[in-house]
């Protein structure tokens, strides 16, 4: 087994209220995946996980609720069911005026 890592955001500056997708994310053959965000924003996000089976997301579907990050705080969440194409929404309620979001998913891989 190996680990991979990959930044689906990388460094974002919200200052906002609008959706944000992050980049896609391939799982390859990664089966247990955890989701690290590292909340640099000076407002909560919130993070809502999407998959799909093609990577043109034509049939994409909501994975799991949405969860809370806190400002300037760090968190994780995971999904080990397997989901071949994955993204984040990320969004703030209130707009940031300082800081930066990134996003890491970390997954096992074969």
């Amino acid at each position: 087994m190996s680990l991979a890592r990959t930044k689906a955001i990388d460094a974002l500056s919200i200052r906002d209220t609008s959706a944000h997708t992050s980049e896609l994310a391939e799982n390859g053959d990664i089966t247990i995946k955890t989701i690290v965000i590292e909340n640099g924003l000076n407002q909560e996000v919130s993070i809502q996980c999407v998959g799909s089976a093609n990577a043109d997301f034509s049939n994409s579907f909501l994975i799991g609720a949405p969860f809370t990050v806190s400002a300037e705080t760090n968190s994780f969440g995971t999904c080990d069911s397997y989901i071949p194409y994955w993204k984040a929404i990320v969004t703030c309620s209130v707009a940031p005026t300082d800081g930066e979001l990134t996003v890491i998913i970390f997954g096992v891989t074969s």
